[in-house]
């Protein structure tokens, strides 16, 4: 199952080698577009730029979810995964109005620790 859709431009699936495990992967093509939200706090805009980004969501908007699953970004890519399919889906719909929204994004930006950014 993928879903390219729902959460757009993030993708989130079911791991085929693992059920019951499931990704929401955003890459870095639809991360170019934000990045001077980031370097105008003096940030990078990549994967670690965008955990930065989920754990203050997570903070300030949805603390529900907190702890209830992973992240594993990279310079180019962020991956939440996780056995949680609905907080997974929690954090594509805070994540989706960050990348499509620069006010929101610079909301979470300016809301999160900076140790959340590297």
């Amino acid at each position: 199952m993928t879903d390219r859709e729902a959460f757009a431009p993030l993708v989130f699936f079911e791991y085929d080698h693992k059920p019951g495990n499931f990704c929401l992967m955003l890459t870095d093509a639809h991360m170019v577009a934000s990045e001077e939200v980031f370097a105008a706090h003096g940030y990078d805009g990549g994967g670690y730029g965008w955990a930065g980004v989920a754990k203050a969501a997570v903070s300030t908007r949805a603390p529900e979810l907190e702890g209830r699953f992973g992240m594993d970004p990279e310079a180019g890519m962020f991956v939440a995964y996780g056995e949680d399919a609905e907080a997974l889906r929690g954090l594509g719909a805070l994540l989706q109005e960050a990348v499509t929204d620069r006010a929101v994004l610079a909301e979470l930006v300016a809301a999160g620790d900076p140790e959340w950014f590297d």
